[in-house]
C-alpha cells in the first residue's frame, strides 16, 4: 500500500521515474498478497504513468487488468471515478452544458466529503467546461481555485493530462511578479512554468500509435509490447519472469507469446528467437 500511495503522489508531482519504480514494486507485492484494492489502484496508476511515457498499449493493458482485479462492489464504489470520467467524455463530445451541470454536482459532493484530490480534478475539468461555454472569466476563476489547492499538494499531472486546452487556459492566468499587483489570486510562476512544461510545447500534436511496417519475411509487424516479450523470451526468461519484468498478468504474457510465435511462424520459443535474429528484430 505504501508503494502504491507513493506512486500516486510522485505521479501527480510529475516525478515519473520514481513513480514507475514504486508502482512496479507495489503491484508486485499486492499480487503476492492478493490484496485487490491496492492492486487495482496500483495498476490504474501504472496505466497513467505509461500513458505519460507514451506507452499507449502498455497503459491499456494495465488499466484493463485493473478493471479485472476481482474487486467487491463495496471497493468498486469506493474507488469509483466513473462520474468524473463521464464528464470528461461529455466534454470531448461537445455536450458542454450537461458536463458542466454534472461537474457542479460532483464538486459540491467532493468538497462536502473533504476529498481534496477529487476537488482538484473536478475543478480542472470545470474550468475547461466554462471556457468551452465562452465564460473565460469563470474559467480562469475556477482554474485558479483548483491551482491554489493543487500547488500546496504539488499536483501536476491532473492538469497536464488535459493537454492543449489546459495549456491554453493556463497561459491566461495572472502570474505573481515582484512589485506588481495582479487582478485576482496570482499563481506562483515556478509552479505555473512546471505545469506548462508538463503540458508539452505549444501546438504539440498528440502522439498517435504508429503503424509499423513489417520487415521482409514477416507478414504482420510485431507491436512494441510483443517485441519486448520477444526480447525477454529470447533471453531465456520464463513466462512468470516476463510477467514480473513487464508488470502484467501471466495470462497477458501467454497471449503475447502466442501472438509472437504465430507472427514469426515458429513452433516454439527457440525457433522464434532464431527467426527473429534472422529478420534483425533482435541482436
Amino acid at each position: 500500500m505504501a508503494h502504491v500511495g507513493l506512486a500516486q503522489v510522485l505521479y501527480e508531482r510529475n516525478d515519473l521515474a520514481a513513480a514507475l519504480d514504486h508502482a512496479i514494486r507495489g503491484v508486485a507485492l499486492c499480487r503476492q498478497l492478493a490484496f485487490t484494492p491496492a492492486l487495482a489502484t496500483g495498476l490504474a496508476t501504472l496505466a497513467w504513468i505509461r500513458q505519460a511515457h507514451g506507452d499507449a498499449a502498455g497503459a491499456l493493458e494495465a488499466m484493463g487488468e485493473a478493471g479485472q482485479a476481482g474487486l467487491s462492489p463495496q471497493v468498486i464504489a469506493l474507488l469509483n471515478r466513473v462520474p468524473s470520467q463521464r464528464a470528461r467524455l461529455l466534454l470531448a463530445q461537445g455536450d458542454v452544458h450537461t458536463a458542466l451541470a454534472l461537474l457542479e454536482r460532483l464538486l459540491d459532493a467532493a468538497a462536502a466529503q473533504g476529498q481534496a484530490g477529487s476537488v482538484i480534478e473536478i475543478g480542472a475539468l470545470r474550468a475547461l467546461a466554462l471556457a468551452a461555454c465562452g465564460d473565460h472569466t469563470g474559467a480562469r476563476s475556477a482554474l485558479t481555485e483548483a491551482l491554489t489547492l493543487a500547488c500546496r499538494q504539488g499536483y501536476v499531472r491532473v492538469f497536464a493530462d488535459e493537454g492543449a486546452p489546459m495549456r491554453a487556459l493556463l497561459t491566461q492566468l495572472p502570474v505573481a511578479r515582484p512589485g506588481q499587483r495582479t487582478v485576482g489570486d496570482p499563481i506562483d510562476p515556478a509552479y505555473l512554468a512546471a505545469l506548462l512544461r508538463a503540458c508539452g510545447p505549444a501546438g504539440a500534436v498528440p502522439q498517435r500509435i504508429r503503424a509499423a511496417a513489417a520487415p521482409p519475411g514477416l507478414a504482420e509487424p510485431l507491436t512494441d509490447r510483443e517485441l519486448e516479450v520477444l526480447r525477454l523470451l529470447a533471453a531465456g526468461r520464463s513466462n512468470q519472469r516476463i510477467a514480473h519484468d513487464l508488470v502484467v498478468a501471466l495470462d497477458t504474457v501467454k497471449k503475447h507469446v502466442t501472438h509472437v510465435l504465430g507472427k514469426l511462424g515458429a513452433a516454439n520459443r527457440t525457433e522464434a528467437a532464431a527467426q527473429a535474429r534472422q529478420l534483425g528484430l533482435i541482436p
